[in-house]
């Protein structure tokens, strides 16, 4: 590592030093500048050539060393990075601590096609070795809501992970409510390896050709709003598909889970996962319950009463309210949480006296005090005030959103509305399928009649000029056609600025292509302007504007891929638009000035600076605008969702949404799958869908 930061350096240092050096001679040479055995102005523009060339090159020395070792060599590298996110989804899914309920299963025998070798039962702690006996290694997890089966997968793939050998598939985890299922199997488990682990496409693409990688398929069950899906639901096509996807010599490995009801619903229409082992997860029967009470709390005999009343009435209503891991894990949570003099805050105690005369009560009842647990637990961010009653209201508009899309199957643009996912770049929707959209291109509309402020400031006074005509008519048309596609482009993609791009031949050509046609324009734009200023310095200006604008131009990247932080997606298309912006500011304001400031004077530098500014806009504009993409737009029309959410509407939002859920994650209310977050578990997201005030059981106990 510090001799590749080192080679940077050195590198960043030369370039440096050659495009100070073409600044000073500009500098010093261009009042006077006679064309003669050496030319000034060619020297100057030659050593500002040269530096770009020479970063350019350490870019293609870099992208020399990133090209992608052997399939093995980056399976390798992607099992740590997956060990590493599933260690921490699983401490999450355990209300951060490391003991669980040891998990029992039972073996359910499809009609036909199952894998040989499955044992009639299981249990969490030999989870991988049940999946290993299997031929072929398919193992669906089926069980009520709550059971575990996320948690059973989890495990599964930690200790799958922990003793890999370097011929084992990789275990990797995909909420199947986020796939579309007319895309390829293929292609969307590499575009996850791309979005979530930044491997390049061709690397993902080889070990999912290889099958280095074993699918782990989370929830079945949310990929229709139907809880009895059928033979053409988006669940059928799923099992369907995953039923062709093949291993050279049969199928190939994969986990699925489903909750029961779906998978009897489907399977009574004939689609269920051929040559895979069926297990169903029992519910937590009392002794588990009890050893996993005295295993997670820190005063046993606080639970005394509790225990007595589970032993006494095991199939009661508080038996099979805490029959499931996630139950036992709120009843901890919520019951063990300590005031900062280290009394508890409940007694749960009380927790038998409460008249919960259903299993669905015990389970309100404990969805109830967990918001206010975490929120207690969990201090805010420097700067922000996060009260109960604002994160249960600020969650609870975004779980009524999703639930919408999941209940009514809602598209806009021709894309599905997820009913899990929460990417804040695409989250716009739920402030209405137009106003973002409206507010989005009155941002930018905002913005161009700055732009014509400023410029009919900086523009002579006086007299009218053919240059005049031009600059006044570019500003228009590029104001006119950014607007117009901020309101267009239903869905913008975000752009981020990757040197990574580098690592393939693919992204070497884009670059190359990129470049040439920014070089190429800003070297138009310039013989343009050379009817004020000249050829020479027309053509200077335009080649350094060119190399500069080609080379952020070049390193944009349009999508998701790569982004690590859900985040980061709108923070990266922001610093891209910020960036594209500075180099041109810079290239202008420190070069240019100096050069253009000394010949022609102030107000012809800004009339040449604001005529190559923006006839090099307006063709990025033409491009994107005819595609997709305008650098920032992705980040506007989020900008316009915090304006369309504000506490004097009906459905508020926290100003800095991105920060508010980064706390969430931490506190343990949401989780993150890729760029997106979601829900710790359905059941929360349905509860605080319906239950927009609080609960009137969260304040009926005591601290103790």
């Amino acid at each position: 590592m510090t001799g590749k930061r080192g080679g940077a350096f050195g590198f960043g240092a030369v370039t440096a030093l050659l495009l100070g050096a073409a600044v000073a001679i500009s500098g010093r040479t261009f009042p006077g500048a006679v064309v003669g055995d050496v030319d000034p102005v060619g020297m100057a523009v030659g050593l500002a050539a040269l530096a770009v060339g020479v970063w350019t090159g350490w870019l293609t020395v870099r992208s020399l060393r990133w090209q992608e070792a052997a399939p093995a060599d980056v399976a390798e590298r992607l099992a740590v990075e997956v060990l590493d996110a599933e260690r921490a989804a699983g401490r999450q899914l355990l209300g951060d601590h490391d003991k669980t309920i040891d998990i029992r299963f039972t073996f359910r025998p499809a009609p036909t096609h199952n894998a040989d070798d499955a044992g009639p039962e299981g249990r969490l702690k030999e989870v991988a070795e049940y999946y290993r006996l299997l031929r072929p290694r398919r193992l669906v997890i089926t069980g009520a809501p709550g059971a575990g089966k996320t948690v059973l997968a989890v495990q599964l793939m930690l200790r799958l992970l922990e003793t890999r050998t370097g011929e084992d598939p990789v275990p990797v985890r995909l909420s199947l409510a986020s796939w579309d299922t007319d895309q390829p199997v293929d292609e969307w488990i590499a575009r996850h390896l791309v979005d979530a682990y930044r491997l390049s496409v061709a690397a993902a693409e080889a070990l999912v050709k290889a099958r280095r990688v074993l699918p782990v398929l989370d929830g079945l069950d949310e990929m229709d709003t139907d809880p009895d899906p059928g033979y053409a639901s988006r669940a059928g096509r799923a099992v369907r598909a995953f039923n062709a996807y093949q291993q050279s010599t049969g199928k190939a490995g994969l986990v699925l889970t489903c909750r029961s009801r779906v998978h009897e619903a489907l399977a009574a229409e004939g689609v269920w996962a051929h040559d895979a082992a069926r297990v169903e997860i029992r519910p937590c029967d009392p002794d588990s319950v009890q050893r996993f009470i005295g295993d997670r709390v820190d005063d046993p005999a606080r639970w005394s009463r509790v225990r007595e009343a589970l032993a006494q009435d095991p199939h009661g209503p508080l038996a099979a309210g805490l029959s499931t891991p996630w139950r036992l894990t709120l009843a901890v949570t919520v019951y063990e949480e300590r005031l900062p003099d280290g009394t508890y805050r409940r007694h749960p105690q009380s927790l038998p006296g409460l008249a919960l005369d259903t299993s669905e009560a015990v389970g309100k009842h404990l969805l109830g005090l967990f918001i206010p647990t975490v929120a207690a637990q969990c201090p805010a961010p420097r700067g922000a005030t996060y009260t109960t009653d604002d994160v249960r209201a600020w969650l609870a508009m975004l779980a009524a959103y999703l639930q919408q899309n999941a209940t009514t199957g809602q598209q806009v643009g021709g894309r599905l509305l997820s009913g899990t996912d929460i990417v804040l770049h695409e989250l716009w929707p739920l402030a209405g399928t137009r106003l973002p959209r409206a507010v989005s291109a009155a941002l930018v509309a905002a913005v161009s009649m700055v732009g014509w402020a400023v410029l009919f400031l900086l523009l002579p006074p006086t007299g009218t000029s053919l240059i005049m005509f031009f600059i006044v008519g570019v500003v228009a048309l590029g104001g006119v056609l950014t607007t117009y596609t901020a309101w267009r482009d239903v869905w913008p993609q975000p752009v981020r600025m990757d040197l990574e791009r580098l690592r393939t031949p693919v992204g070497r050509r884009h670059f190359a292509r990129a470049f040439v046609l920014a070089l190429a324009s800003a070297t138009a734009a310039g013989a343009v302007s050379a009817i004020t200023i000249g050829p020479v310095y027309g053509l200077a200006f335009g080649l350094t504007v060119g190399a500069t604008t080609g080379l952020v131009t070049g390193l944009a990247r349009h999508g998701t891929p790569g982004v690590m932080d859900p985040n980061g997606v709108v923070r990266n298309d922001l610093a891209a638009w910020l960036l594209y912006s500075l180099s041109t500011f810079l290239v202008f304001g420190l070069v240019f000035s100096l050069v253009f400031g000394l010949m022609v004077g102030v107000v012809s530098v800004v009339t040449v600076a604001v005529v190559i500014t923006l006839a090099s806009v307006l063709m990025d504009g033409l491009r994107a605008g005819l595609s997709t993409g305008n650098r920032g737009m992705a980040s506007v029309r989020y900008m316009a969702l915090l304006l369309c959410t504000r506490r004097w509407g009906s459905r508020p939002l926290p100003w800095r949404l991105g920060r508010f859920l980064h706390w969430c994650y931490g506190a343990g209310l949401i989780r993150v799958a890729g760029i997106a977050y979601q829900f710790r578990h359905r059941e929360l997201q349905e509860y605080l869908a319906h239950h927009v005030d609080g609960d009137a059981a969260a304040g009926t106990d005591e601290p103790s």
